[in-house]
């Protein structure tokens, strides 16, 4: 993945994701760690939510990563495509590791983490110039 686009996920702490209810876009917000290595990003929800029953039968999502305050000249942005992934011991601890470092006091709050494998991402960068895009697609 880009340099400039890893950067920018782990400078951001919230995502936007949407998934389907019946057909309806459903989108809910969330703060996030970020494994590079795998492409991952990771969430903490609290269970049987109305997203984790949606996303329990439709695995595809997607989302947004935008800073808390934009500047129409400086935005810059993130747009995402990707899966929910099934749990394994491996990838719970990393995902563990990352999150609560990140975000100790999540600990406290009961809860699920949840694993998101990037597909593709568009980065948008105005302080590039005005339209400024780069792409990433997983191999």
């Amino acid at each position: 993945m880009e340099q400039d686009i890893v950067q920018y996920i782990g400078e951001q702490k919230v995502a936007t994701i949407a998934c389907v209810d019946n057909n309806m876009p459903y989108c809910f917000n969330c703060y996030y760690s970020f494994i590079e290595e795998e492409a991952l990003l990771i969430y903490k929800s609290s269970l049987n939510t109305h997203h984790e029953q949606l996303l329990e039968k439709n695995k595809n999502i997607a989302g947004t990563i935008i800073p808390e305050q934009i500047d129409v000249t400086t935005i810059r942005g993130i747009q995402f495509e990707g899966m929910l992934l099934n749990e394994t011991w491996e990838l719970t601890m990393k995902a563990s590791s990352s999150y609560y470092l990140r975000f100790p006091f999540a600990m406290a709050v009961p809860g699920k983490l949840y694993l998101i494998s990037l597909h593709s991402v568009k980065f948008t960068d105005n302080t590039k110039g005005f339209g400024h895009k780069q792409h990433w697609q997983k191999k």
